[in-house]
């Protein structure tokens, strides 16, 4: 699957100088660099770029002005990028977009500038006739399931990162603490048995007088949604209204859409942990410990802490021993599952204020099917931000040479960027990452409605009234604090009394309709 098109010599060939005035602040100099040409004589293009991401690299100019150096000449494009953190991008982007600012590409997300409200209102461009023309190998690259997940009554708009499709609850352990205390993590297929696990932890550590915490990372939604699978049909998995995987094996009792919390899966699931609470094994204030990561990580890496639940992705554990200090083990729970919700993670839009969607269409393409481009805008440029590592790979410390706090630009995996198969990867991932990757994504096992979104509009005020009571009740449950077989009747009665059963039926309406026209 590998889009490895453009080679360094190619890019080599076509670095010439650059075009003077390009400060962006300067709308001048924006004229000028909007109607000049490439030496082929072509007019080139500026696309206006907007961008979220956890921070903005001190070096992104360099890094953009070298990209424009190259998009020039490939296809007639330059990029006004405009990159913000991802707190400042929630806040301001459905701004512009709502005001109808004129602008070309967006980044999109079920969790940030919500794709499927911007879709239905024509805020994003119907790429799904220009994509295999002006796409194509971007078409033809990303799987069909991923294009289904974000298609919007029956069209598509916008392009999915494709990476890890879909997600795989697990846990993850300190390998060589397990090693130490004889324990073999191979024979653990289920939540059941990690009990002894966790037995044997607290036993071992309480005989050489240590205080170790045995798994964190249980609260809502990251327990039961994360460690008992099954389909999210309103795209949240903390929200009632699931559907259940075959698969998995489990949830066999229910109607094809139900509300998780009324199940005999998650009544034995939160009488396990709550056994687990009252044994010690987990922190004394697991819901404010998980929301600390920062000292979660430091626990897990001097050995205060032996595990913790997470959604995992390929590589991770491999690439998690440089960050812990000591080798790490994934125990996968299920396989991975992927979802509506899953391709909608993270996707770049087109703007339907653009003036110039098939370039822009043209430049998605190159992001996630060009190699040059693909590791120039994560790594950086290569002797400033990175040094090359055989064919594939990339060292962001230069061979230890350069030290993070020095590096002015590095976003290791990228995957907001659209697909990282076209990139050269860091050192820190295992040299067969993309195998991994693939192997993963094969395993992944799809939901029944892959390409469902839901409408919310009718059910607004029962979601905003399930949402707190899911606060109040849930992480309390899944993390043992509470006695499951008091707490869970009272839970359900405060879901019912809240509209439960009006989301549950519009759910199932809306999912009728689906199946009958799909």
């Amino acid at each position: 699957m590998k889009k490895r098109i453009l080679s360094i010599l190619l890019a080599a060939c076509i670095l010439g100088t650059l075009l003077t005035g390009c400060d962006r602040n300067d709308e001048r100099a924006g004229e000028v660099a909007a109607n000049a040409a490439n030496e082929a004589g072509e007019e080139v293009i500026t696309l206006k770029w907007y961008m979220s991401l956890p921070s903005v690299a001190a070096d992104t100019d360099q890094i953009i002005d070298q990209l424009n150096e190259y998009t020039r000449e490939k296809i007639g494009v330059e990029i006004d990028y405009m990159p913000m953190s991802d707190s400042d991008y929630m806040e301001k982007m459905p701004t512009y977009i709502n005001s109808g600012e004129n602008f070309d590409i967006c980044f999109t997300s079920n969790w940030s500038t919500d794709y499927l409200q911007f879709a239905q209102r024509d805020g994003f461009l119907d790429l799904s006739e220009l994509l295999p023309e002006y796409g194509k190998e971007t078409w033809e690259f990303i799987p069909e399931e991923l294009w289904k997940a974000a298609t919007v009554n029956g069209a598509i708009y916008g392009i999915p990162s494709y990476k890890e499709m879909g997600w795989q609850g697990g846990i993850y352990v300190n390998s060589e603490m397990a090693e130490e205390y004889g324990i073999d993590l191979s024979k653990v297929k289920t939540l059941d048995d990690y009990t002894e696990v966790l037995k044997t932890v607290s036993n071992k550590a309480k005989a050489e007088n240590k205080k170790v915490i045995g798994i964190s990372g249980l609260s809502s939604p990251n327990g039961f949604a994360l460690l008992t699978p099954y389909e999210s049909l309103v795209g949240n998995g903390a929200l009632p209204g699931a559907s259940a995987v075959a698969e998995y094996g489990l949830f066999k009792d229910q109607s094809e859409v139900f509300n998780q919390y009324a199940t005999q899966e998650y009544m034995d699931y939160c009488k396990t942990i709550y056994e687990w609470n009252k044994a010690g094994y987990l922190p004394a204030d697991p819901i404010n410990y998980d929301q600390d990561t920062a000292n979660r990580d430091n626990d897990f890496s001097n050995g205060t802490l032996f595990s913790y639940a997470i959604s995992y992705a390929p590589g991770a554990a491999e690439a998690a021993v440089a960050l812990y200090g000591h080798e790490v083990t994934f125990i996968p729970l299920m396989s991975p599952l992927l979802e509506t919700r899953s391709g909608l993670g993270g996707l770049l839009a087109v703007s339907s204020s653009s003036k110039h969607p098939q370039k822009a269409v043209e430049f998605l393409n190159l992001l996630n099917t060009d190699e040059y481009v693909g590791t120039l805008i994560r790594h950086g440029i290569e002797g400033t931000h990175h040094s090359t590592v055989g064919e594939t790979q990339v060292d962001k410390t230069m061979g230890g040479t350069l030290a993070a706090e020095n590096n002015g630009y590095d976003y290791t995996f990228g995957w907001q960027f659209g697909s990282p198969f076209n990139q050269k990867w860091d050192v820190s991932y295992p040299e067969n990452i993309e195998e991994l990757f693939h192997e993963y994504n094969a395993a992944a096992v799809s939901g029944t409605h892959i390409g469902f979104t839901f409408d919310s509009s009718n059910v607004n005020t029962e979601i905003s009234a399930l949402t707190n009571i899911v606060a109040e009740y849930a992480s309390a449950l899944e993390t043992g604090m509470v006695n499951p077989e008091e707490k869970i009747p009272e839970f359900l009665d405060a879901l019912k009394a809240n509209g439960v059963d009006s989301l549950l039926e519009e759910i199932q309406a809306q999912l009728d309709v689906w199946e009958a026209v799909k």
